[in-house]
């Protein structure tokens, strides 16, 4: 669990996830697969959608929805909450990492405790056979910690020199 797969690896695997299932493997859900294979951390539809046009390759809304909800059920993604209740995704080989949320920014950070990982794979737990587990931290990162100390002091000093 964590650890990254070969990318071919992958697309062999949704080929015959494909195959198995009746869905025609068409070149837009292979060069959604391909994109979605670049991003290193969590992306939404809308991250998907301004890729694929920056690669001048075009692809309709539910094309893309439709794809991602098959690239969820051939277990290559993740489809997770954000903290602003949005959807995201992100690759199942990222989800035994912790993530670490900033509430002020928005940005996730992938961290691997391998210390952490190697607990959860060792628990057992009653009438209950887990695949993966995900682990989200919230809080603020050390830029905005420090982005915001900046402007407290600012504040503070504004404040006396108006007295």
């Amino acid at each position: 669990m964590g650890e990254q797969q070969d990318d071919s690896i992958i697309i062999e695997n949704f080929s015959n996830f494909l195959s198995a299932n009746g869905k025609r493997k068409t070149p837009e859900r292979f060069k959604i697969l391909d994109r979605v294979l670049e991003f290193k951390k969590q992306f939404t539809i809308e991250d998907l959608k301004i890729a694929m046009l920056d690669e001048n390759f075009p692809v309709s809304q539910s094309t893309l929805y439709y794809t991602m909800d098959l690239l969820v059920d051939a277990k290559i993604l993740h489809k997770i909450k954000t903290t602003d209740n949005a959807v995201a995704y992100e690759r199942i080989e990222h989800v035994g990492f912790i993530h670490l949320n900033c509430e002020h920014c928005g940005k996730t950070k992938l961290v691997k405790d391998t210390g952490f990982m190697a607990y959860m794979n060792a628990r057992k737990f009653a009438a209950f056979t887990s695949s993966y587990y995900t682990l989200n931290i919230y809080g603020i990162c050390n830029d905005c910690a420090r982005k915001i100390k900046r402007e407290r002091m600012n504040k503070k000093n504004k404040s006396k020199k108006v007295t």
